[in-house]
């Protein structure tokens, strides 16, 4: 949003510095700097703020202004979850300054990401919470942030409470002499009104703020101006005029080389001519935008452009582009997905990676203070012993309370650390199921989309079938041609039925369970590997010779278990690692230790590359998505050996093909399951 960098600069105007090595005027020149530059060049605006901070001679409030200008520039950057990073930091910083009121750059700042991020109810909570710190700095802030509040209002179609906000911040920059905010201002108050369905009342006031905007040379402004008009004339079902209108904002755009607003513009005209009925042009004006372009910031105008294409698709009865668009839109969609999982990821993990910090700052401390209370104690009765043995009983006495305090507070700093550390299991399972999900909505989407797109053709088919047969102009033609279409759709559809119940039952073995009736076996690992093994020395037409080394030794596990996992292995190595191979070797290696054995794995196909090694026991991560592979084998071996054989894996770079090392324990038994 653009109204946010005046909001945002302004903010840090007069926040007042103690003297440092750096000077006000200094420091204040400094970040003009930052301004300038990020104006001209956003990339070397981020460079300029880092190096500033670089500078050990920032003192504390300088050092939080800057990072609160980091935050800015990285979400002006479009890097999310760095700025989202930096805004934890910079929450951290305030905590230890005495101006508090520092805390509105952070619920702000935050506000605005969460905003671009399509989640405009935890954008609105942000806002709400930035309120009150912004009543402790000035007036400007208060109105600005409330403005920030009604344009998430709109965005959540509360338009009486948009409305009211606009009205008053109107007036308000009116009144001030505030050009740029009084423009943009009054085409979110058009927009409101548009929603209020006061078609009039907006068409008046975008009529009336046009030249001002146009002699103001703010050309954005004009841009989201017409457009709206034409989202009005369109909500009155005046076509022509909305078609004029959109045309001139297409052709504002076109002389002046713009590109940010096109794709808006774009899509109401669009509409427009759907609604003229007339598709073809719709097409031709969608196709005219790239949009596959990954300068599109903006994702839910993209989801609305790519749905009205293949809708359009659909009418023309095109169900070949009609499937590619809704497979643009999934993928989209998972981009939404992906990217606020990403940032709400990025700040969990950051604020317990300053927990964590502080809680083992808080922890050194109280050692230190510990250990300077041993020595002072030592010097107390060294001297004491001078004196008295009385003195000497008094004085062990009060050491012994401050000793049984201390404790007291090294055990609560203790327990903080287990909760911090119960915190990210929880993230990191929460990452895990959100992955999952994802991974299998995009799996499903696609077959879905196909037996919709299939089917529709069946009924259009049978439709025209049924008028021919009516009015006896069925010819043998007609009905060759209904069959042969009819059945190519069949065709696709029980492809696509095929499809969903194999993922239906990959994903099934997800669910890695084992028969509770059948008790932990005690067995040499090495004889039930090479027994396990043997059926697979001819596997896919390949040739695969066994190399099994190591310790002989005795476990008590889950012999069943274990000879699944290696058979996902092996089966890995063949459709992966030797795909371009007819002959392969595989050695398994096993190296007991007191407690635990472990089971080395290795293959001398292509290898795993170092890119992807921390990705392969994701669900649904795969690099053969084209030939139907789910990427679900990898994720059920790890699921196995964790919480069914209470083991660890993990795959290692290995210069000679793939590499997994497996630890499971000598006596599962012995095992707490809570540990898993």
């Amino acid at each position: 949003m653009r109204f946010m960098v005046p909001i945002i600069a302004g903010m840090f105007l007069s926040v007042p510095l103690q003297a440092t090595a750096i000077t006000a005027t200094e420091f204040e020149k400094l970040r003009n700097q930052v301004r300038n530059t990020y104006a001209n060049s956003r990339q070397l605006g981020l460079e300029e703020v880092n190096k500033i901070l670089a500078n050990s001679e920032l003192n504390l409030e300088q050092k939080i202004i800057m990072t609160n200008y980091k935050a800015w520039v990285l979400s002006g950057n479009n890097k999310l979850d760095e700025a989202m990073i930096t805004l934890v930091e910079f929450e951290s910083m305030v905590a230890k300054s005495k101006d508090k009121s520092l805390m509105y750059g952070y619920y702000n700042i935050s506000g605005n990401i969460y905003s671009h991020l399509g989640l405009y109810q935890e954008a609105l909570n942000h806002y709400k919470q930035a309120l009150p710190f912004a009543k402790m700095r000035n007036n400007n802030l208060v109105m600005q942030t409330e403005n920030n509040i009604a344009v998430i209002y709109l965005k959540l179609h509360l338009y009486n409470n948009a409305a009211e906000i606009f009205k008053k911040f109107r007036e308000y920059s009116k009144t001030n002499n505030h050009t740029f905010n009084e423009s943009f201002t009054s085409n979110l108050l058009a927009k409101a009104l548009l929603g209020l369905k006061k078609y009039d009342q907006a068409l008046e006031l975008l009529s009336n703020i046009y030249n001002f905007q146009k002699s103001n040379d703010f050309l954005s402004h004009q841009i989201v101006n017409l457009t709206t008009q034409g989202k009005i004339y369109n909500s009155q079902a005046q076509y022509k005029k909305a078609e004029i209108i959109l045309k001139k904002a297409l052709n504002l755009l076109n002389e002046n080389n713009l590109q940010s607003d096109k794709l808006a513009v774009v899509l109401e005209l669009a509409k427009t001519y759907k609604a003229q009925n007339k598709p073809a042009l719709a097409l031709a004006q969608i196709q005219s935008i790239d949009l596959k372009n990954k300068k599109i910031s903006d994702y839910q105008l993209l989801l609305a452009t790519q749905e009205l294409s293949a809708s359009l698709h659909l009418q023309q009865k095109n169900y070949h582009a009609a499937i590619d668009a809704y497979k643009q839109l999934y993928e989209t969609q998972e981009k939404i997905l992906r990217r606020q999982t990403s940032t709400n990821l990025a700040k969990a993990l950051a604020e317990l990676d300053i927990t964590t910090k502080e809680a083992e700052i808080e922890l050194l401390t109280k050692s230190n203070q510990v250990q300077a209370s041993k020595n002072k104690a030592n010097k107390v009765i060294f001297m004491a012993i001078a004196f008295a043995l009385c003195s000497i009983l008094i004085v062990l006495t009060l050491m012994t309370v401050r000793t049984k305090q201390q404790k007291n507070a090294l055990s609560k700093t203790l327990t903080k650390l287990h909760n911090t550390q119960a915190q990210l299991i929880e993230i990191e399972k929460i990452a895990s199921l959100t992955a999952l999900v994802s991974g299998m909505a995009h799996q499903l989407n696609t077959p879905i989309g196909t037996i919709v797109t299939a089917s529709s053709l069946i009924d259009d088919q049978l439709t025209l079938i049924c008028q021919k047969f009516k009015s006896q102009e069925l010819s043998s033609k007609h009905l060759h041609s209904f069959l042969n279409d009819t059945n190519d759709a069949k065709d696709l559809i029980q492809a696509s039925i095929a499809r969903l119940a194999s993922i239906v039952e990959e994903f099934k073995a997800l669910n890695v369970s084992i028969d509770l009736d059948k008790p932990l076996v005690q067995f040499n690992l090495k004889e039930e590997i090479s027994r396990r093994v043997l059926p697979f020395s001819s596997y896919l037409g390949k040739c695969i010779k066994f190399d099994i080394q190591g310790d002989n030794v005795v476990i008590t596990s889950y012999p069943a278990i274990i000879g699944d996992i290696l058979k996902t292995l092996i089966i890995n190595s063949c459709e992966h690692g030797f795909a371009i191979k007819l002959h392969g070797l595989i050695e398994i290696e096993i190296k007991a230790f007191p407690k635990h054995v472990e089971i080395i794995y290795q293959d001398n196909g292509v290898g795993i590359k170092e890119t992807i090694l921390h990705d392969i026991f994701t669900p649904f991560y795969t690099t053969n998505m084209g030939d139907k592979h789910l990427g679900l084998g990898l994720n059920v071996v790890f699921n196995a050996v964790k919480f069914n054989l209470k083991g660890e894996i993990c795959a290692e770079l290995y210069e000679h093909g793939a590499r997994f090392v497996i630890s499971l324990p000598i006596d599962a038994r012995l095992v707490d399951d809570t540990c898993y």
